[in-house]
């Protein structure tokens, strides 16, 4: 037997990536002779979060026959710790409870634009805003998800939440119960404690065929006819990637969601050399990391200092940005939110003190400035410094001249005791690079073609999003997509 290529590049390095990496794990052959056991589909997804499972059950519903595999005991990504609200402009959910929103698509489709700052790629954002309301129906009329709709939960405040209800919470948590029920009536398979190490391909023509799975019985293939689809995740829980591609602050983030979440999606596909963009865009938020307690609209009422009782961000930043600064402008990634009384009793402010409450994270209180200080471990004359002069700047209408400027649309006072200080930190939400993929969900090479056979969904693809993201599009956005991949594997085998 001749010494070919393939056989000499499974001993060393495979691929190189421009961010540095090196070493991939090697291409195997699904015609090579196989000593695993070997399982044969139609489709191969490789994922159990919301792309997963829905490119599963459209495809089933379409007639093919596809296996899903979770390298954890159940489904342990992102979707779960989600708070499950998806976007829509005109759906029947919407029109049966008689909403005049005003939206639009094309409303929709600018929205995200803006918010990637116009590098979201615009065809997949086109495809999602055109596409949100007949998935959305889809999935209340043939999955049986329920939403709640009405409310103004995220910006524009077009009333496009539509926000998964049931029993459990999160609402991600009650939105993946709705799914795996779904994939239960369909007699689904989906295969645990099954990791995806290694991509399969045809080496004659080098379409993806397969993955190869370790398991605690040992290492498996599984064969997809018509390709295999990455609904692995980003890469938010993974240090070594987020350090090279993010940046040291961002991989010193505690995660806010799955922990699981460690970029198969760009490690396995490498080797094909796919067009990998976006690598260094993340989504963070506050967080108690030791105890995960959520601050989410806190981090926006009051004062933010360091340990070193120094102001260290405008206040009037969103929560993401303010969690950006946190990691990486204080020393160790930790900021205090100082507020008083008034600021405390505010309703929409409940949820996260019962977060704070309900898990056991610290929340500092006294009469005095001074006594707060003390209490949280901060310089009491600094602190009474600051509230001093931020006070005073409010009341001349003067926040913009402090260093940093504070530039909130509704400064609050902190003038009535008792006084509060909240310790946070800035949190890793999720990743937005990956390789880029077309309205197709295939995933394009570096020159721009698609990779026979392989695909992307949800955050193991990249392209949808930059810098930021409209609240529900990450729902949203995979769900189209993956309805797109088994549309196109359906017209395939026609």
């Amino acid at each position: 037997m001749n010494t070919s290529r393939r056989s000499l590049l499974k001993g060393g390095i495979i691929a190189s990536m421009a961010t540095g990496f090196a070493a991939m794990p090697a291409i195997a052959s699904a015609a090579e002779e196989t000593k695993f056991p070997q399982h044969t589909y139609d489709l191969v997804i490789a994922g159990l979060g919301i792309g997963g499972i829905v490119t599963a059950i459209r495809a089933a519903e379409n007639g093919l026959k596809p296996v899903v595999l979770e390298k954890m005991g159940s489904a342990a990504g992102n979707t779960v710790y989600s708070a499950g609200f998806m976007l829509g402009v005109n759906t029947k959910m919407q029109q049966e409870k008689g909403l005049k929103t005003g939206d639009t698509t094309e409303k929709f489709y600018e929205d995200m634009m803006k918010v990637s700052q116009g590098r979201g790629d615009p065809a997949l954002t086109r495809l999602v805003a055109e596409n949100a309301d007949d998935t959305l129906n889809w999935l209340h009329d043939y999955v049986g998800v329920k939403y709640g709709v009405g409310a103004k939960l995220v910006w524009p405040m077009l009333q496009r939440a539509h926000l998964t209800i049931g029993e459990e919470k999160p609402g991600g948590k009650q939105l993946m119960s709705y799914l795996l029920k779904k994939a239960k009536e369909l007699n689904i398979p989906i295969i645990y404690n099954a990791k995806a190490v290694e991509l399969l391909d045809n080496p004659k023509n080098g379409t993806v065929t397969g993955v190869k799975v370790k398991t605690a019985k040992g290492f498996e293939e599984y064969i997809g006819k018509l390709g295999v689809v990455m609904a692995t995740g980003g890469y938010s829980a993974n240090k070594m990637m987020l350090t090279m591609m993010a940046g040291v602050p961002a991989a010193n983030m505690p995660v806010r969601g799955s922990n699981t979440v460690t970029g198969e999606s760009i490690l396995l596909t490498a080797p094909y050399f796919p067009r990998v963009v976006n690598v260094d865009q993340y989504h963070c938020g506050p967080i108690h990391g030791p105890t995960g307690a959520n601050p989410l609209n806190i981090v926006n009422t009051g004062i933010a200092v360091s340990k070193e009782t120094k102001r260290y961000t405008n206040e009037g930043h969103t929560y993401v940005e303010m969690s950006r600064d946190t990691a990486a402008k204080t020393k160790d990634n930790w900021g205090y939110m100082i507020v008083d009384e008034d600021t405390h009793n505010l309703p929409m402010l409940k949820n996260d003190w019962f977060s704070y409450a309900s898990k056991k994270a610290p929340v500092y209180k006294a009469d005095t400035i001074e006594g707060l200080a003390k209490e949280a471990g901060l310089n009491p004359e600094e602190l009474k410094k600051i509230v001093d002069e931020y006070n005073t700047a409010l009341k001349e209408g003067k926040l913009d001249q402090l260093t940093p400027p504070n530039t909130h649309k509704n400064p609050r006072p902190i003038l009535k005791a008792p006084f509060y200080a909240v310790p946070f930190q800035g949190g890793m939400t999720a990743t937005f690079g990956g390789p880029l993929i077309n309205t197709k969900g295939q995933v394009l090479d570096t020159e721009g073609k698609p990779i026979k056979g392989l695909y992307a969904v949800g955050n193991a693809a990249g392209g949808l999003f930059y810098d930021n993201y409209v609240g529900g599009a990450q729902l949203t956005s995979a769900s189209v997509i993956g309805r797109a991949i088994a549309d196109h594997m359906k017209a395939l085998m026609q």
